[in-house]
């Protein structure tokens, strides 16, 4: 296996991720058991606006400097886009926000729930822009190593804060997630742009011809951003709204499980990003093996969680979080559709068709709100679980409708591991004699 090959990175990939599962279930069973399901759900709800807000003001912004990194643009450039359309936008809609939510509505569901909190999300968004754009730019670079490195300490870091701060302040749980939760997110951030410097010329530039040519891309992939964070988190919104407090802490979990499923997705993406968004020969081959290869690995994950996953919410979060196990069920179809989607946008990116990711996303949004407002109040988090699988799915199949479109491989050759392929993988694996 040749360092710095694709399988090279592929197994690199892939135990970060299973490093990565370790931590965070391992995380989320000290939350979920010193916090109880309704801080537990108040902690998801503040954990995961962050994404949301940033989703508004600059959704196409990571889609943006991806692109243009993976084409060797000025690593400078790239991240004053970050700093000003990213982090100060961002800061910008948070304080309003927060603004109106103090002066209007006091008497909000979400703003009774947050109270005094929510005001943390003036640090925790700019901060989650900054990682966000500076993953991005390792990665999109080619930087596989310290991409995955940095995702490893991103999951390192809360876990070992947190233990640390609950184990001094043991009556103030909550507060310690918190507290650990942005103090890994500025850790992940300071190193990031510490290692970036190592390779590139960090120097801030305002270049407003090559400003305007991302800005047009960006705004191309803005709705498809905004559209694709609804599609992942508006359920907690809508849960958090119209069902009891610890009814969140239960579909948290549930998220949390199925998630966990998302690394095999992640793994295979991660070391492919760079050629997936710069296209070129062999691109139709690759992409389909990388879908054969994901979906079979995801289909085997998801049958396997369904037949542990009781067992698992009951053993490792306790007998209160049982309920999770049902809305588990409901979401495992949705997942088996997310690992189709995470290749097939970065290949549909790489042929220029941000506009049509958007419009599919924005139409995957919409049937989720609406799926949402319809299932929720009926069947509770079964509910949510089958709104957000049926728009998971309904946008993975029109996002492959289109990618065979555009690049002539037929749908069936997508589906499943052929023969071809395991001995094209064994001979991948196998050691090169020597002359």
């Amino acid at each position: 296996m040749k360092r710095g090959g694709y399988l090279w990175h592929l197994v690199l990939s892939l135990g970060t991720r299973l490093l990565m599962i370790g931590l965070r279930l391992l995380r989320n069973v000290l939350l979920a058991r010193l916090l109880g399901p309704a801080d537990r759900g108040l902690f998801a709800l503040l954990s995961s606006l962050p994404d949301l807000i940033a989703a508004v003001t600059s959704g196409g912004l990571n889609t943006a400097v991806g692109y243009q990194a993976a084409r060797q643009r000025p690593m400078g450039l790239l991240l004053t886009q970050v700093l000003v359309y990213g982090c100060l936008l961002a800061s910008l809609l948070t304080l309003a926000g927060l603004a109106l939510m103090h002066s209007l509505g006091s008497q909000w569901e979400l703003s009774l729930q947050l109270g005094d909190l929510a005001w943390l999300l003036l640090l925790a968004v700019p901060l989650s822009v900054l990682k966000s754009g500076l993953l991005t730019l390792h990665n999109a670079d080619g930087r596989v190593e310290a991409f995955n490195a940095l995702r490893l300490l991103e999951s390192l870091v809360p876990l070992l804060l947190f233990v640390g701060l609950w184990w001094l302040y043991r009556e103030q749980p909550l507060n310690a997630a918190i507290a650990s939760w942005l103090g890994g997110t500025l850790l992940v951030v300071l190193v990031g742009a510490c290692w970036l410097r190592r390779w590139h010329d960090l120097s801030l530039r305002w270049q407003p011809g090559e400003q305007a040519k991302l800005l047009r891309y960006s705004a191309q992939s803005h709705p498809g951003v905004l559209s694709q964070q609804l599609l992942l988190r508006s359920d907690y919104l809508f849960i958090g709204a119209l069902l009891e407090p610890a009814a969140l802490g239960w579909y948290a979990m549930a998220s949390a499980a199925a998630e966990l499923l998302l690394i095999i997705p992640e793994a295979v993406t991660t070391p492919l990003m760079k050629r997936l968004l710069q296209q070129g020969a062999g691109i139709e081959q690759l992409t389909a093996l990388a879908l054969r290869l994901t979906a079979t690995v995801m289909l085997g994950a998801c049958l396997g969680m369904a037949l542990i996953g009781r067992w698992l919410i009951v053993t490792l979060f306790g007998a209160d979080y049982a309920p999770a196990y049902s809305a588990l069920l409901a979401l495992l179809p949705g997942l088996l559709g997310l690992c189709y989607a995470s290749i097939l946008r970065l290949d549909l990116l790489g042929r220029q068709r941000p506009g049509a990711l958007s419009w599919l996303l924005l139409g995957g949004a919409v049937l989720n709100l609406l799926l949402n407002a319809l299932l929720i109040p009926r069947l509770g988090l079964v509910g949510a679980g089958l709104a957000s699988s049926i728009a998971y799915l309904a946008v993975s199949l029109a996002m492959l409708g289109l990618y065979c479109r555009l690049s002539g491989v037929a749908w069936q050759h997508t589906l499943i591991l052929l023969p071809g392929d395991l001995r094209y993988l064994r001979e991948m694996l196998r050691p090169k004699e020597k002359a």
